[in-house]
């Protein structure tokens, strides 16, 4: 247990982010889908999507701390400066992936998302305490292993093969 430097109360080995007007702590879990629901995020898509996400998160000062996706949405754990809003963030990490995915795979586009637009308009967004930090990291870095179960119990429920 540390104590803040700037009010002397004790904190639980959170990270400060220093700025060079602010100190914060401001971490948030993301989640937004593609446009239709459509499962199309499987690879190699899912790995070119996931760096073209965190290549713009770096370029608008946006700290991606977890991120996975699986076939038809995605999570991250993200901090940002607090002049920034939740909805800059997620303009900035929707457009430019969408611009960046479709300008690499067309096919993309063509198939699944002809009006033009990968993701869907809205997002969920949740402000993360330190001791649910690690609860949120755990369940992103399991979602791949959630969706290979839901898949093989649908494999297993159907009637005649």
């Amino acid at each position: 247990m540390d104590s803040c430097p700037l009010w002397g109360y004790a904190i639980h080995r959170m990270e400060l982010t220093h700025a060079e007007h602010h100190i914060y702590y401001a971490t948030y879990h993301l989640v937004w889908t593609p446009k239709y629901r459509h499962p199309v995020f499987k690879e190699p898509y899912r790995g070119v999507l996931k760096s073209i996400i965190v290549k713009a998160a770096y370029d608008y000062n946006i700290d991606i701390q977890d991120i996975e996706i699986p076939s038809d949405h995605v999570h991250a754990l993200v901090s940002f400066p607090p002049p920034m809003s939740i909805s800059t963030c997620m303009r900035v990490l929707k457009s430019v992936s969408a611009r960046e995915l479709f300008k690499r795979y067309p096919s993309i586009r063509a198939k699944y998302f002809w009006g033009g637009k990968l993701w869907s308009p809205s997002y969920y967004a949740e402000t993360i305490g330190q001791r649910n930090e690690q609860a949120i990291q755990a369940y992103i870095r399991h979602q791949l292993d959630a969706e290979s179960k839901l898949i093989e119990r649908s494999r297993q429920l159907k009637l005649f093969p």
